[in-house]
C-alpha cells in the first residue's frame, strides 16, 4: 500500500515539474523606452487599465529596458491600458534626519507623468508583448501646463 502511494506521489510530481507552473497572468511586457531616440537611463513605467484592474509596473534599466510586474507577480492581464512614463534624475541632496533624499530634476516632459496626458495607449495581448515607447520633448498639440494655467 505505501509503495503504490509512493510511486502516486512520483508521478504526480514528475507531471507537475514536466508542465511548469505557469504565472498568474496571461501576458507579459518588456521592451525599451526613449525619449528624442536615447534609451531613458531610469525610471518607471506605469500600465494603466482602461477598465477596474490592477496597475502594472515595470522599473527603467540603465540601457532604458523595463519588464512589466503586477505586485511580485511578472505579467498582467490582457486587455487595453493607458501607460505613464516618469524619470528623474538622481537625487543631488541626502534625506534630511535619515529620510530618503529627495528626487532629482525631472527627465521625462510632465505630459508623460498622468493617465488623462500621456497619450500613450496599447492594447497587452496574451502571451509575450513586446513594446518600445518612444517619447519626445516636443509637447502635443494644445498642450498647456496645469502649473501655468492656474496662474
Amino acid at each position: 500500500m505505501r509503495s503504490s502511494f509512493t510511486s502516486f506521489a512520483i508521478c504526480i510530481s514528475a507531471v507537475l515539474l514536466l508542465t511548469g507552473c505557469g504565472g498568474i497572468y496571461d501576458a507579459t511586457v518588456s521592451g525599451v523606452v526613449t525619449l528624442d531616440g536615447n534609451p531613458l537611463p531610469r525610471g518607471t513605467v506605469s500600465f494603466n487599465p482602461e477598465i477596474p484592474g490592477p496597475s502594472s509596473y515595470g522599473q527603467i534599466d540603465s540601457s532604458g529596458r523595463y519588464s512589466v510586474m503586477t505586485g511580485r507577480e511578472e505579467g498582467l492581464p490582457p486587455g487595453n491600458y493607458v501607460l505613464t512614463v516618469v524619470s528623474n534624475e538622481p537625487p543631488t541632496e541626502t534625506g534630511k534626519n535619515g529620510g530618503p533624499p529627495p528626487a532629482g530634476n525631472p527627465i521625462t516632459p510632465r505630459w508623460y507623468r498622468s493617465p488623462s496626458t500621456s497619450g500613450l495607449q496599447y492594447t497587452v495581448q496574451e502571451g509575450s508583448n513586446e513594446i518600445n515607447i518612444e517619447l519626445t520633448t516636443q509637447p502635443p498639440a494644445g498642450w498647456q501646463d496645469p502649473a501655468k494655467r492656474r496662474r
